[in-house]
């Protein structure tokens, strides 16, 4: 009888300022993070996992603070919520003072300037710390999960384990993305009645892509993947990071990244968790400034891709129906009649600032948010570091030690 592959879900935690504190510049924007004075998701989260049934699998929740000032109370407030989570599984919380202390102890024994891959301020790098937790706990696979989810299938992990470090039709299954099943008990999005958008078709050609999950077999290729819900095996996660210069959708970022080494994630249609976020907070213009951040350099980054070996060309037709609407030719187009009407909507309301952001992002998508540095030589040179990096993780007994300990 074969041994359980043991798995590690990893968990975000976004938190920022207190509830009506004015939105602050320097402040990193997440999606929802939570008010330090307001009820967090965690607790439910940690509670949902309790419905799991799978022999061998830890826990990490890891707490990002939008800004250094909110640092200590994040981490007081998170140890408060997994105290008793204790007592049911293996579960441990990484927050910015482990990070420091995990840096100080990399400067000592480490690769060269290997700390800087450390960090949890934004999305990507947070992401790769997920990897980090789940190599330094031993894991075969990382699970990644976010907050504002809940498990309801008690045979998730079971699931992922079926698949995942297998083979499927000749080739290793590197990566699965799952499933996000809304409020509603549906897959699918609501349309997006907001006149500001009519211009930016994100949500209705989402829901194009999301018609791979009826019918056909339960794995399919797939052009995307939810952060939240998205197992990727040690083969994969110790050979390819995060791109830290993707600000949002650093998820099918990833994607696009192994496929340009020839792995493709594998959608599994049975691996399905409810999805229930809380309202956004930071303005419009900021959440769609950094959507077209990540548009423009996802596309530069297609286009400055080179084949050599182990390498391919990945098609932009390959990434249909989302994301590749927007890494086409009139990209630029979208994003100006999109803050266009943005901007019209922040003056019918009397906010010339939201309308001057909007004039702002119009000119950034021209010139600030193009990358100056090719993309795809930069994300090698990053990945070769890191393969080193993860290679040094994996047979460092000192913070495989820290790591561990934080299960006490």
């Amino acid at each position: 009888m074969t041994e359980p592959k043991r798995l590690t879900l990893v968990i975000p935690s976004y938190w920022g300022r207190r509830s009506g504190e004015p939105f602050n510049a320097e402040d990193m924007v997440y999606d929802h993070p939570t008010p330090l004075d307001g009820e967090s998701t965690v607790a439910r989260a940690l509670e949902s996992i309790r419905n799991l049934s799978y022999p061998d699998f830890r826990v990490v929740v890891l707490g990002a603070a939008a800004h250094p000032d909110l640092e200590r109370e994040v981490e007081e407030r998170l140890e408060e919520m997994i105290a008793p989570f204790r007592s049911h599984y293996p579960v441990a919380l990484l927050t910015h003072s482990h990070e420091r202390e995990m840096r100080r102890m990399l400067s000592e024994r480490g690769p060269e300037a290997c700390g800087e891959m450390l960090s949890l301020r934004g999305y990507s790098n947070i992401r790769n710390f997920c990897l980090v937790a789940a190599c330094l706990s031993g894991a075969d696979a990382a699970v990644l999960f976010d907050d504002d989810q809940v498990y309801e299938d008690p045979r998730y992990l079971q699931k992922v384990a079926e698949h995942i470090g297998e083979e499927y039709r000749g080739r290793l299954v590197g990566g699965l993305a799952g499933v996000y099943i809304n409020r509603d008990d549906r897959y699918l999005l609501p349309p997006n009645r907001d006149p500001v958008f009519a211009e930016w078709p994100a949500v209705e050609y989402m829901n194009r892509a999301f018609a791979i999950i009826d019918g056909g077999e339960r794995l399919e290729v797939t052009p995307w993947v939810f952060g939240g819900n998205m197992v990727i095996h040690r083969e994969l996660f110790t050979r390819f990071a995060f791109d830290p210069n993707v600000t949002r959708g650093e998820d099918i970022d990833y994607l696009v990244n192994a496929k340009f080494f020839g792995s493709d994630f594998l959608l599994d249609k049975e691996l399905r968790i409810r999805h229930l976020p809380p309202p956004k907070t930071s303005p419009l213009w900021r959440r769609f400034r950094e959507d077209l951040d990540r548009f423009v350099y996802s596309r530069a980054k297609l286009r400055a891709q080179q084949v050599g070996e182990g390498r391919r060309a990945v098609a932009v037709e390959e990434l249909d129906p989302y994301p590749g609407r927007f890494l086409r030719d009139d990209l630029e187009e979208l994003i100006y009649r999109t803050c266009v009407l943005m901007g019209m909507d922040y003056l019918s309301r009397g906010d010339q600032d939201g309308y001057s952001q909007c004039m702002v992002n119009v000119l950034r998508a021209r010139g600030d948010a193009l990358p100056a540095h090719d993309p795809y030589l930069w994300y090698l040179e990053w990945r070769k570091r890191w393969e080193e990096f993860m290679g040094f993780l994996g047979e460092d007994g000192g913070l495989q030690d820290y790591v561990m300990e934080r299960y006490v």
